[in-house]
C-alpha cells in the first residue's frame, strides 16, 4: 500500500471518527426529581423522624435518542434541618444503599448505585431555598439507551424530621457537566465510547417538597391573546389557599423578566379572574408564576405570541371593573398627576395620585365599595389625556 494511500485512508476514518463524535456530543440531556410521595407513619419510633418520603430521579434526552449509555454520575440535595438518610445506611459511603432502589429500566440494563455519599457537606442556594448536604454516586451499568421520554433512574427514600409544614423540606439536582442551572462538576452521563454528554437541571430553580402534596392555588383557566393594546394576559382560579401574589413573566430574548406583580386573593374558596395589560407585546413568550406566603412557588404554561401595539397612551381595565381598575399609562417624560373617579352626578369618589416615568406604568385604583354603575375616570390635568366612562359590575 502506497504511503499517500494510507494517509488518505486514516484522514478519512478520523473525519468520520470527528463527525461521530460530534453528533454524539451535541445530544443534550435532562434530569429531575419528581413523584414525591409522602407518609405520616413514624419510621423509626422514638428516634428524631415523624415521616418519610420517596422520590424519583427521571432522566431523557431534550432531542433524539443517545444509545449505549453505561454511566451516570449523580445524586440529590437536601436540607439536612427537615430530611435525614434513614438509619440504614446512615450516613456512611456505601454502593447499593438500602434507601436507593434502582429503577427496572436501569437494572434490567445490568446497572447498580456504588460508592454513594449521601451526606456530603454542600452549601447553595436554588430556587428559593438553601441546601447544605448532596448525594453523590455512580450508576455503572452495561447499557441504556437514553429517548426523549421520561424513565426512571432509581427512587430515593428518606426520613422528615417534622410532620407539619416543611415536612422534609425540599430536595433538587444540580445540572451536570456542560448542562445549565447550576453545573456540578462531578455529576455527569457518559456512553460505552466514553463521550459525556451535557445534562440540564429541571429542579435547580423549582426544587421538589418533600411533603403532602397541596394545591395552594388552583387554576382554571391561562390565556395570551393580542389586542390593538398589546398583549392581553388573563388568568383565573377556582380556589386559593396561602397565595402572595402572582408575578408575569415574559421573555423575548431567552431570559425571563418579571413585567409587573399582581396581588393574589390569600385564601378564597370562590373563583377568581385575573387580567394584565402589556402595552409593548413584540414577539415573546409569557408565564405566571404563582407565588406563596411561604416562599413556594409554582408556574402556568409557557404562551408564545407575537402582539402588535399601537402606541395607545391610556388604557383601562378589566372592563366592567370590580374591585379593582388598573390604569396603563405609556409616557415619553417623567409626570405628577392624579387620577379621579367621579359618579355621574359629578362627584368625586375616588382619587389616586400617580407619579410616571418615562415608559409604561401601572396605576391601581381602589374601586372597592363603590356600587354597581356607570363613572368617569379623569385626569387631574392635561398632562395625560384621560377622560373615560367605564362601568362597575358586581
Amino acid at each position: 500500500m502506497k504511503p499517500v494511500f494510507i494517509l488518505k485512508f486514516f484522514a478519512v476514518n478520523l473525519l468520520f471518527l470527528l463527525i461521530a463524535y460530534s453528533s454524539t456530543y451535541a445530544q443534550v440531556c435532562e434530569w429531575r426529581l419528581a413523584d414525591a410521595n409522602y407518609s405520616a407513619a413514624d419510621p423509626d419510633g422514638a428516634g428524631p423522624a415523624l415521616g418519610s418520603v420517596t422520590f424519583k430521579l427521571q432522566i431523557r434526552t431534550i432531542a433524539g435518542s443517545i444509545p449505549n449509555v453505561n454511566v451516570l454520575a449523580t445524586g440529590f440535595s437536601y436540607q439536612s434541618a427537615n430530611a435525614m438518610i434513614p438509619a440504614t445506611p446512615g450516613c456512611a459511603i456505601v454502593s447499593n444503599p438500602a434507601n436507593v432502589s434502582v429503577s427496572p429500566a436501569f437494572a434490567g440494563g445490568g446497572f447498580a448505585y456504588t460508592t454513594v455519599n449521601q451526606c456530603g457537606s454542600f452549601n447553595q442556594a436554588a430556587g428559593s431555598q438553601s441546601f447544605d448536604r448532596r448525594a453523590v454516586g455512580t450508576l455503572d451499568g452495561t447499557a441504556i439507551t437514553l429517548t426523549t421520554a421520561w424513565v426512571d433512574v432509581f427512587t430515593v427514600t428518606l426520613w422528615t424530621l417534622h410532620n407539619t409544614a416543611p415536612y422534609g423540606g425540599y430536595v433538587m439536582i444540580n445540572s451536570g457537566s456542560g448542562g445549565n442551572p447550576g453545573e456540578f462538576t462531578t455529576y455527569s452521563v457518559s456512553d460505552d465510547l466514553a463521550n459525556e454528554y451535557p445534562v440540564n437541571s429541571v429542579n435547580y430553580n423549582v426544587p421538589l417538597l418533600l411533603g403532602p402534596i397541596v394545591t395552594p392555588v388552583l387554576f382554571t383557566d391561562y390565556k395570551v391573546n393580542c389586542s390593538d393594546k398589546g398583549a392581553s394576559i388573563s388568568w383565573s382560579t377556582a380556589s386559593e389557599s396561602n397565595s402572595d401574589y402572582f408575578a408575569i413573566e415574559k421573555n423575548t430574548n431567552g431570559n425571563w423578566v418579571v413585567i409587573d406583580k399582581v396581588a393574589a386573593a390569600g385564601n378564597s374558596s370562590a373563583s377568581r379572574s385575573y387580567q394584565y395589560l402589556d402595552l409593548e407585546g413584540g414577539t415573546a413568550q409569557y408565564r405566571i408564576k404563582q407565588v406563596d406566603k411561604d416562599g413556594g412557588f409554582t408556574y402556568t404554561a409557557i404562551r408564545q405570541t407575537n402582539c402588535r401595539s399601537n402606541a395607545v397612551g391610556v388604557v383601562i381595565y378589566p372592563v366592567p371593573a370590580n374591585d379593582v381598575l388598573n390604569v396603563a399609562i405609556r409616557t415619553d417624560k417623567a409626570i405628577r398627576t392624579e387620577l379621579q373617579v367621579l359618579d355621574m352626578t359629578g362627584r368625586m369618589v375616588r382619587r389616586q395620585a400617580a407619579v410616571l416615568n418615562p415608559g409604561n406604568n401601572k396605576v391601581i385604583i381602589n374601586t372597592a365599595g363603590l356600587a354597581s354603575g356607570e363613572y368617569v375616570i379623569r385626569s387631574s390635568d392635561g398632562t395625560v389625556k384621560l377622560n373615560q366612562q367605564f362601568t362597575i359590575a358586581r
